[in-house]
């Protein structure tokens, strides 16, 4: 069954402690964006901040970075960071990057850009732990899903039928349906939990326990459409 992992992105400490502290109770993965400023146009917080604020969950990092090696190491001095997914784009060495991870104990994963085709991957499919497919421009939450996006997750499967596909961007009702339907394994939300003024809830934290059900329920039973 595909799993629904919440997606923090954050620009200041404040922001990211109450966002964190909301949505601890009901996953047991996080996944923390970072972004340096120059490979998308906005910065988050960086591991610093992140390490100040303790968790015991399971964290994702997804480097959205231009220069990978220069943070890799900061985010595997810390404990809870369990994967790290870099951008394949801005991968000079990925096969080094991937094996660094390892040796460290962190699984790895690859990420692809909306305008970033899947044959960037195939030298190292056999290499990662799992491909993010990327299913809006990085950087800001909020956008509309591409949805090429689909075509990329069924090409995977394709090439290797059993590696992990998760997605991340425009994560709702009825995408991420259709995100199951082609045979991703993790979706990723941040607007839909964290920002959605059209779930009820009587506190913020209520609102995005609704929200995480409400996506689970979308694709609770969906089966991976299989082609001949």
């Amino acid at each position: 069954m595909a799993e629904i992992i919440p997606v923090i992105l954050s620009s200041t400490i404040g922001d990211y402690q109450k966002k964190l502290k909301a949505v601890e109770p009901f996953t047991d993965w996080i996944q923390i964006d970072f972004v340096d400023g120059h490979f998308a146009p906005n910065k988050t917080i960086g591991p610093k901040e992140i390490k100040s604020i303790r968790t015991i969950k399971n964290l994702e990092i997804h480097l959205m970075v231009r220069f990978i090696e220069e943070w890799i190491d900061q985010f595997i001095k810390i404990s809870t960071v369990k994967r790290v997914i870099f951008p394949i784009e801005t991968a000079f060495e990925p096969v080094a990057i991937i094996s660094h991870l390892k040796r460290h104990n962190v699984a790895v994963g690859a990420c692809l850009n909306p305008e970033t085709s899947i044959e960037r991957v195939k030298h190292v499919l056999n290499y990662l732990d799992m491909i993010l497919i990327l299913s809006v421009y990085p950087g800001f939450s909020g956008q509309h899903f591409v949805h090429k996006s689909l075509q990329k997750i069924s090409e995977l499967r394709k090439l290797k039928p059993d590696i992990t596909v998760e997605v991340d961007g425009g994560i709702q009702p009825g995408t991420a349906r259709h995100c199951v339907e082609m045979g991703a394994n993790i979706l990723v939300a941040n607007s839909f939990i964290f920002d959605n003024k059209d779930v009820d809830g009587e506190t913020y934290q209520e609102k995005v326990k609704n929200a995480l059900a409400i996506l689970k329920e979308d694709i609770d039973g969906v089966v991976p459409i299989v082609e001949s």
